[in-house]
């Protein structure tokens, strides 16, 4: 693979066959293919966009985004979205929800438009 053209080197990277933990394991291997899976680079805007294809709508393509760190943001928000949804039925089985109910969406830390992201996609999800 080291040997191969810097594009070519991309194209493959990009290749929607490769997740995103088989990019972090290419680019542990050398200087070369780290470079080439670089965190604001092509790879992992390809990788993003592949898992997130909506919420490219939230970016320009002069931001100097991180797209590994983005990638990772979004995971950990969904993360967090199914835990939460995964909670609900246990606290508000009852009629009356607590005002306080929501607070732990409120305190994410992650853009609102993941968590968004993210409820759209368990809404949609087959058998829901």
């Amino acid at each position: 693979l080291t040997d191969l053209p810097g594009e070519l080197l991309e194209l493959i990277l990009c290749c929607d066959v490769l997740g995103a933990a088989d990019i972090g394991r290419v680019s542990c291997t050398c200087r070369r293919l780290r470079e080439a899976c670089q965190p604001r680079g092509k790879v992992w805007r390809e990788r993003f966009r592949l898992r997130w294809p909506s919420l490219l709508k939230y970016y320009s393509h002069s931001d100097g985004v991180s797209w590994m760190e983005e990638y990772k943001a979004r995971h950990h928000a969904g993360l967090e979205a199914q835990r939460i949804v995964a909670s609900f039925s246990k606290r508000f089985f009852s009629e009356h929800v607590p005002c306080d109910g929501f607070s732990d969406i409120e305190t994410l830390g992650c853009p609102s438009h993941f968590f968004e992201d993210e409820l759209m996609c368990i809404l949609n999800m087959e058998g829901r």
